[in-house]
């Protein structure tokens, strides 16, 4: 179970999917529907105010599912892989 503390992680209540339906960004397999709503979330994303902040918490935190900082977990494992080596997290 994910704990988070929201002194902590305050930018999380202006993130524009604060209003939207959770399981939209929790898409199962990787079925067409699945790659739908992925990219649904995403778009979501890409207008969020706080996207750099959720995917940096995503790395950090290693969320393993989900669409997080407008990636999803296949997208982030190379991202993760060049945080460990530097500590930064770069998308793209």
């Amino acid at each position: 179970m994910l704990n988070i503390d929201f002194e902590q992680e305050d930018w999380m209540l202006e993130g524009g999917c604060v209003y939207s339906d959770t399981e939209l960004f929790f898409p199962v397999g990787s079925s067409m529907k699945a790659m739908k709503q992925a990219n649904e979330a995403k778009a979501i994303c890409m207008e969020c105010p706080v996207v750099t902040e959720c995917l940096e918490y995503a790395i950090r935190t290693n969320q393993d599912s989900g669409v997080w900082g407008g990636t999803t977990e296949d997208e982030r494992k190379s991202i993760r892989r060049q945080y460990r080596k530097t500590g930064l997290v770069i998308n793209g």
